[in-house]
């Protein structure tokens, strides 16, 4: 951490101190305590990575995908896509939040609170992945760096195509054993 010039001069005469380093960065105090700053913070709610959400939600409107729900409640761990009826959720992940093997990465600073951060997103990530597998869901995560390219939308595709064949030779099967009786 830098530490204030000996002769560095408050730089302003409000309240709120300010501090000039040497090398001309300002540092100023926070005008909150620590409680009512963690309040604060705490209150903030996220909307998930919006810009990365609309522009998979306008692919599958401009390919003609339909049946999907954003955001069910009833899904565990709400994912941002969910086809109901092939019951199949799928995440959008942003690269830094949820730990891109491919592009994620550390800030330089504060490296162990965002090291527990990310991880602890990582493993709920897991969690939720393996508690819907185990209720029967299929699970398709999409990261933020594939929404560029079209390979995300292939894998889903291939996915919506397994799921549609199980759901025809299931049909075909119960059709021949009522054929039968």
């Amino acid at each position: 951490m830098r530490t204030p010039s000996p002769n560095a001069p408050l730089l302003s005469t409000s309240s709120t101190p300010r501090f000039e380093f040497q090398d001309g960065h300002e540092l100023v105090a926070d005008s909150l305590s620590k409680a009512q700053r963690s309040d604060l913070m705490a209150r903030v709610r996220g909307k998930g990575n919006e810009s990365t959400e609309v522009k998979v939600q306008l692919r599958l409107q401009e390919a003609g995908i339909r049946g999907w729900r954003k955001h069910p409640s009833t899904v565990p761990g709400h994912p941002d896509f969910y086809f109901p009826r092939l019951r199949l959720a799928v995440f959008v992940d942003g690269c830094f939040w949820h730990s891109c093997p491919r592009c994620g990465r550390l800030p330089k600073s504060r490296r162990t609170f965002w090291a527990r951060k990310i991880e602890g997103n990582r493993r709920r990530d897991e969690t939720t992945r393996r508690a819907l597998r185990r209720r029967g869901y299929q699970t398709l995560r999409i990261w933020e760096h594939e929404v560029a390219n079209d390979r995300w939308m292939s894998r889903l595709r291939r996915v919506l195509e397994e799921v549609h064949r199980k759901e025809d030779a299931a049909r075909r099967t119960f059709a021949g054993e009522a054929a039968t009786d």
